[in-house]
């Protein structure tokens, strides 16, 4: 019986004890304004999540935006197309309507998260009956050189201003796009 006792009484304690907040929610003012972008499907933590595309067709491929809260600004993430097929010739980057996006000086082509609101968008890709083969759509800078094996995801910024910084996940940055027949 007294066994039984301290059973329960265990479970009452336990009950009443409070769990601290993981590192993503402390209430960390430095941490209050940082996001983190990467594509919806993780593929196992790996980069390896592919999208296969007929020439004529397009695929869309989802981006997923994390923020907490709602803010008075809008957030821009970048995104990355890079490979051995050429865009113009083989494939385009589109909007939901189908007309052809141009990327930036620096080569990235944007998403606008209105007031930073958590969700999903789509960057679409479209072939265009040139060439077959693979390339890659990213949420990181191929041309930049942060080693992108390091886990430390301050290091990984996809666009920083002085309102906010966005960040991306070195298992979740690229995905692979197939342009097949």
């Amino acid at each position: 019986m007294k066994k039984l006792y301290y059973l329960l009484l265990a479970i009452c304690c336990t009950l009443f004890v409070s769990c601290k907040d993981d590192a993503w929610g402390n209430g960390d003012p430095a941490m209050e304004n940082i996001y983190y972008v990467g594509f919806e499907d993780w593929g196992q933590f790996k980069n390896d999540v592919t999208f296969e595309v007929k020439q004529g067709e397009t695929v869309g491929i989802p981006v997923q935006f994390w923020c907490e809260f709602i803010r008075p600004y809008d957030v821009v993430t970048y995104y990355y197309v890079s490979g051995n097929l050429v865009r113009g010739a083989d494939y385009e980057v589109v909007d939901a309507e189908g007309n052809v996006l141009s990327p930036d000086a620096g080569g990235a082509f944007s998403l606008t998260w209105e007031q930073a609101k958590k969700g999903v968008q789509n960057v679409y890709i479209k072939a265009l009956n040139g060439n077959t083969g693979s390339f890659y759509v990213q949420t990181f800078d191929p041309d930049s050189d942060v080693e992108l094996t390091n886990q430390d995801v301050s290091t990984t910024v996809n666009h920083a201003t002085a309102d906010y910084e966005v960040r991306v996940f070195t298992q979740n940055y690229r995905v692979t796009v197939n342009v097949v027949n």
